[in-house]
């Protein structure tokens, strides 16, 4: 998946403060609610600032409504992305494993229905 880092416009690059916020001081818990203690914020807007290495954020928090707007930086950003794309894995890997079951399950009935002779030609009709 792409990074929120990955759009940046090549046209508007300012040599000024070209050095980023130092790692030390980076916020990379912006998944988590501070109200709630939920992991599942979101963001819901992103913009560029004019210095290229900072963002402006809005973050929902979807289980107590909790919002939030800042500026961070491309550490902080890409710790946050990274997290977004954890959990976009783990949601793909349980949809996955419904579609197996609820498959499976459907399978499972057709052969049940055939070996009880209750399907005929008709059905396909």
């Amino acid at each position: 998946m792409r990074r929120i880092t990955d759009h940046r416009n090549p046209l508007k690059v300012d040599s000024a403060g070209m050095e980023p916020t130092p790692h030390e001081t980076a916020d990379c818990s912006l998944h988590l609610c501070p109200d709630c203690g939920s992991t599942l914020v979101q963001p819901t807007h992103w913009e560029q600032q004019e210095n290229r290495f900072l963002w402006r954020v809005w973050r929902r928090c979807p289980e107590c409504e909790w919002t939030r707007e800042g500026v961070h930086n491309e550490v902080e950003i890409d710790a946050f992305d990274a997290h977004l794309d954890l959990g976009s894995h783990e949601l793909l890997d349980q949809l996955h494993s419904l579609e197996y079951a609820n498959m499976r399950e459907m399978a499972d009935a057709f052969v049940m229905a055939l070996g009880h002779d209750l399907i005929s030609a008709d059905d396909f009709a």
